[in-house]
C-alpha cells in the first residue's frame, strides 16, 4: 500500500522486566525460542503490504537495531519498501530524549510528510498479537474516520488500571476515551494500535507540542476522541499486552499450548535468523536417557537431562542429571549435571554449575497442596556464571555478567536486584 505508512514505538524503558531489559529494549527480547517481540508488529504490517515503516527507539537501541537491520528478513529493503530507525534527534549539534509518545511522533513528522501517506498507523512494538491491517484500514476509510482505535473486549477478571478504555456507541463511534482509569468505564480496551489521517495527526501533534505533557493516549486521545470522528475497530484475534515479566512468561506458554506455537506459522511471523547462526543450526540432540515433556527445544540444543514444560532457545545444553522445569532459557545457556531450575527466565550465555538450585525447589510440594500456587520468577542476566552448589531463591535477580562463585557471593548479589535499582531511578 503506497498511501499508508506505520510508526512503531519500540524504545521504552521497562523497569518491570529487571535484568532482562537492563541492556536492551523490550521489543528486542527473545520470544518463543528464536523470535523477538518486535517481530509481531513488523510481520503483521508486512503481511498487509504496508512497506513504509519507521521504528522510533530511545532506550538501549543497539540490540533492536542489530535485529531489524534494514528490514531484509521482512522484505523491507528494496524499491518502494523501507524500514527506517528513528533515534532521538534534534539537529546537527545536539540530541535530546523524546518527552513522550506524542513528542516522539512529532519529531518524526518529516518521515510522514516524505511518505505522502493518506493515513498513518501508530503501534507498539512490544505486544504479541495477530491483526489484519487491511480490514482495519478498510473500516477506517469506509467510515471516513479521523482516528480509528483498534480495541479488544476483555473478560471482567482481566480489567485493571493498566489499560486505556473506550466507550463506544452502537455504531462503533468512540464517545470517550479513558487512559488508565482507576475504575474501568467499560470492558473494551485499547490495544495501543491507532490509524490517523495524516493531516489530523499533524494538527493534533502541533497543538500538543505546546503542552507540558506529551503522551499520545493521555494528552491527545483522552482529550479529543469524543470531538474527532473517532471509531473503534474491535479485533477478535489474539492480543497479548506484555506489561510485566509475568505477562511475557505466560504469553509464551499460552502460545506453546496452542499446537506448540502453531499460530506463529499460521500468522506468518517472520524473524531474523542470522543471529548466532540460528538459521543454520543443526536439529536438537536428545540423549538416550533424556526426558523432554511438553517443551519447545530449538535447533542446536543438546538435551541429556530433563526438560519439563520449558522453552529453550538455540544452543542450550542441559547436561545429564540436570532438571529444567517451567523455565525459559535463551541462547547458549549451559545447565550442568545435578542442577535444578524452576520458574527461571535466563538471558543468553548463562552457566548454571553442577548441583546448583535456581528458583523454588519446593514448587511441586506446594503445588500439590495449592494448585494455584506459583513461586515468583527468578531472573538471570546475560552471561551470569553460577558456581556448583549455589542456591538462588525464587524471585531473585542476578545482574548481567556477574560471577557467583559461592553462596556468600550469591547472597550479596541477591541483596540489590536490578529491578529494584531500576525502579529507584
Amino acid at each position: 500500500m503506497r498511501d499508508v505508512m506505520a510508526l512503531v514505538l519500540a524504545g521504552g524503558r521497562m523497569s518491570d522486566y529487571g535484568v532482562l531489559t537492563q541492556n536492551r529494549a523490550k521489543g528486542a527480547l527473545t520470544f518463543a525460542g528464536s523470535y523477538r517481540v518486535i517481530d509481531f508488529a513488523l510481520s503483521n504490517l508486512v503481511n498487509a503490504d504496508i512497506n513504509q515503516i519507521g521504528i522510533i527507539i530511545q532506550y538501549l537501541p543497539a540490540s533492536l537495531i542489530e535485529h531489524v537491520g534494514v528490514g531484509q528478513p521482512w522484505d523491507l529493503n528494496g524499491y518502494g519498501r523501507m524500514l527506517k530507525i528513528m533515534p532521538p534527534f534534534v539537529g546537527m549539534e545536539k540530541t535530546i530524549w523524546y518527552k513522550g509518545t506524542a513528542d516522539a511522533i512529532y519529531q518524526n513528522l518529516n518521515f510522514v510528510d516524505d511518505s505522502k501517506s493518506q493515513d498513518v498507523i501508530i503501534l507498539s512494538g512490544e505486544h504479541v498479537y495477530h491483526l489484519d491491517y487491511r480490514a482495519v484500514l478498510e473500516s477506517h476509510r469506509t467510515r471516513n474516520a479521523d482516528v480509528t482505535i483498534v480495541s479488544k473486549e476483555l473478560p471482567e477478571a482481566r480489567l485493571n488500571a493498566r489499560f486505556g478504555y473506550i466507550v463506544p456507541d452502537e455504531s462503533g463511534r468512540v464517545r470517550s476515551y479513558h487512559e488508565k482509569p482507576l475504575t474501568p468505564p467499560s470492558g473494551i480496551v485499547s490495544t495501543g494500535i491507532y490509524v490517523f489521517k495524516s493531516d489530523i495527526l499533524a494538527k493534533e501533534l502541533q497543538f500538543n507540542s505546546r503542552e507540558s505533557d506529551h503522551n499520545l493516549a493521555k494528552d491527545i486521545l483522552e482529550r479529543r476522541a469524543g470531538q474527532l470522528n473517532c471509531y473503534e475497530f474491535r479485533t477478535q484475534d489474539h492480543w497479548e499486552y506484555l506489561e510485566t515479566v509475568e505477562d511475557y512468561f505466560d504469553a509464551q506458554f499460552r502460545l506453546m499450548g496452542d499446537g506448540y506455537f502453531e499460530p506463529l506459522r499460521r500468522w506468518n511471523i517472520m524473524t531474523n535468523l542470522d543471529f548466532r547462526g540460528a538459521g543454520f543450526a543443526p536439529p536438537p540432540y536428545i540423549g538416550g536417557q533424556a526426558v523432554v515433556e511438553n517443551s519447545m527445544v530449538s535447533p542446536g540444543c543438546r538435551i541429556e537431562g530433563q526438560v519439563i514444560n520449558s522453552i529453550l532457545s538455540p544452543g542450550v545444553h542441559v547436561h545429564a542429571g540436570a532438571v529444567v522445569r517451567d523455565s525459559i532459557l535463551m541462547h547458549d545457556c549451559i545447565v550442568q549435571g545435578g542442577a535444578l531450575l524452576v520458574r527461571v527466565i535466563s538471558d543468553r550465555d548463562a552457566v548454571f554449575g553442577a548441583d546448583c538450585v535456581i528458583g523454588d525447589n519446593t514448587a511441586e510440594t506446594k503445588s500439590s497442596v495449592d494448585p494455584q500456587f506459583r513461586p515468583p520468577l527468578t531472573l538471570i542476566g546475560k552471561g551470569v556464571q553460577i558456581a556448583g552448589g549455589v542456591r538462588i531463591p525464587s524471585g531473585a535477580e542476578i545482574r548481567p555478567g556477574r560471577v557467583v562463585a559461592n553462596q556468600e557471593a550469591a547472597n550479596t548479589e541477591i541483596a540489590a536486584p536490578a529491578v529494584e535499582m531500576a525502579r529507584a531511578t
